[in-house]
């Protein structure tokens, strides 16, 4: 499957209160270059989160922990949804063809912040299912991504730490 037929089916599964609100893509900057790669999303074409492969060699050197491992809560900078060179654009990749064969329960049970953001925008995910997820143990991306389908579905959001995705600067 081509990257643009992979983009396609990972955004149709998107619930249609986001509609194009949520965009994923990627790049490279050379051709034949397989490490001056990068992904990102955006929310209404702002940069929320950046896979580049040349940050995440930089912070790691391709001794890269586990997805879920990799930044601790203490050391995140408040407000970014991904940490500089915390992921790379094959962790994006990866989990977008790992997302597309997953069942609803499976995505929002990974252990992988990308799929778990994700899921927490996939129209199989039911308005009262997500009133009832803990968001205390998120990893911010999926977090971010829960408040914005929060807001499109008009659900109430009850974390007092919770931020209006209207009204801030999602740079990451």
């Amino acid at each position: 499957m081509k990257w643009s037929k992979l983009k396609q089916t990972v955004e149709e599964k998107f619930s249609d209160s986001i509609g194009e609100r949520v965009k994923i893509y990627t790049t490279r900057y050379t051709s034949g270059s397989y490490f001056m790669v990068r992904g990102w999303i955006t929310i209404d074409g702002i940069e929320i989160a950046n896979f580049s492969t040349p940050e995440n060699y930089a912070k790691y050197n391709w001794n890269t922990p586990e997805l879920d491992k990799r930044i601790p809560q203490e050391e995140r900078n408040k407000g970014n949804a991904v940490e500089k060179g915390e992921f790379s654009r094959h962790d994006l990749m990866d989990a977008c063809w790992s997302y597309i064969n997953l069942s609803m329960d499976e995505a929002l049970k990974s252990d992988n912040p990308i799929i778990s953001a994700f899921a927490m925008l996939d129209k199989r995910h039911g308005k009262r299912r997500l009133r009832t997820i803990d968001r205390t143990n998120l990893h911010p991306l999926a977090a971010k991504m829960l408040e914005l389908r929060l807001q499109c579905e008009s659900l109430s959001i009850t974390n007092a730490d919770s931020t209006n995705i209207d009204n801030q600067n999602m740079n990451s």
